[in-house]
């Protein structure tokens, strides 16, 4: 670990990169019931053509990536984005490059003309609660994700308007 963190937008090109590196971040950490693990790289790409994602090095090695899709916002109102898939290899969490990876997303998302953003949290994963809450993300029990799981229970809805930032 030369610890040269870059982060760099993805293309529909990065499709097998970002599935395969997300694949490998998510694998031990979820159940193997997510739909994580029923993402392929031609998947992967139409979302980061439908919306954007970024990846994240050390170095020339791939270390974390994030993508995010476009949705309606609240009550079908609005441009917002779906943040989806966050994630570090184990041997750089904890030091705040999920952080990061969610900055340059709803940068990205801004730019496209989002107007806010959404996200769940798995329901085997809450401690992410409090991480999103710290970044003006609030509780929504209305979020529909684009990817729903029928084999696991209902993951917890988090909301953040941009609209409302100074």
């Amino acid at each position: 670990m030369n610890e040269l963190i870059a982060i760099r937008r993805a293309s529909p090109a990065d499709g097998f990169l970002v599935e395969g590196l997300t694949r490998r971040i998510w694998t031990g950490r979820v159940s193997s019931e997510s739909t994580v693990f029923r993402e392929t790289p031609e998947s992967v790409a139409a979302q980061l053509t439908k919306g954007g994602g970024v990846v994240l090095f050390d170095g020339e090695v791939p270390i974390g990536s994030g993508r995010w899709v476009p949705v309606p916002g609240p009550g079908g109102q609005g441009a917002w984005m779906e943040i989806k898939r966050i994630g570090v290899l184990e041997a750089y969490r904890k030091r705040g490059l999920g952080e990061l990876i969610l900055t340059a997303l709803e940068q990205a998302g801004q730019e496209a003309g989002a107007e806010g953003a959404q996200l769940a949290v798995r329901h085997d994963q809450v401690r992410l609660v409090d991480f999103y809450a710290g970044l003006g993300y609030v509780l929504a029990d209305d979020v529909e994700i684009t990817t729903p799981n029928p084999r696991s229970p209902p993951p917890v809805g988090m909301r953040k308007d941009f609209r409302n930032i100074p």
